[in-house]
């Protein structure tokens, strides 16, 4: 269950400033998909409650981006080679994480700690690898929940293949 938390020590929260707006392109973006949702057309295919839920997921893609720009200033491994070096890093700690999970399966002994800890790990490489191939995580994330809402759409969120 996710709780409140308190703020990482010399970490700058987006909406935590009075001085802070949304930039330009995401602020855009949601006026269009505001108005994509206001159409006729998508209204008649709507659950209710849709889009509100759609504008708050739209609210939190940009939300990533503060995190990644974090990553970058711990960031420290040749950048000739970060695509590697995050892939790699990617799974190591993704395996670490199951090593934990695996390890609670077997000695019902779940270290909640622990567990949260290699998840920031593996979020961590996540981050850089996006920027090693050039693109924002919150791109990332919002091409991941338009792929998961087709899928929920046409009714294939069950099966296996990348193009279902």
């Amino acid at each position: 269950m996710m709780t409140e938390h308190e703020p990482v020590p010399g970490t700058e929260y987006y909406n935590q400033h009075d001085n802070y707006t949304v930039p330009e392109d995401v602020m855009k973006e949601l006026q269009e998909f505001t108005q994509k949702w206001e159409s006729e057309e998508m209204l008649e295919h709507a659950w209710p409650g849709d889009q509100y839920e759609d504008e708050e997921e739209m609210s939190q893609w940009y939300e990533f981006d503060a995190y990644q720009d974090f990553t970058d200033e711990t960031a420290i491994y040749p950048p000739e080679k970060a695509l590697e070096y995050t892939a790699l890093g990617l799974a190591s700690e993704a395996g670490e994480f199951a090593g934990k999970v695996k390890k609670a399966i077997r000695d019902n002994n779940y270290d909640f700690d622990a567990m949260l800890a290699e998840l920031g790990d593996v979020l961590w490489y996540v981050a850089q690898a996006a920027a090693a191939l050039d693109v924002h995580l919150s791109d990332v994330a919002k091409e991941n929940v338009e792929k998961l809402k087709s899928r929920k759409a046409r009714g294939v969120i069950k099966g296996d293949g990348d193009d279902r």
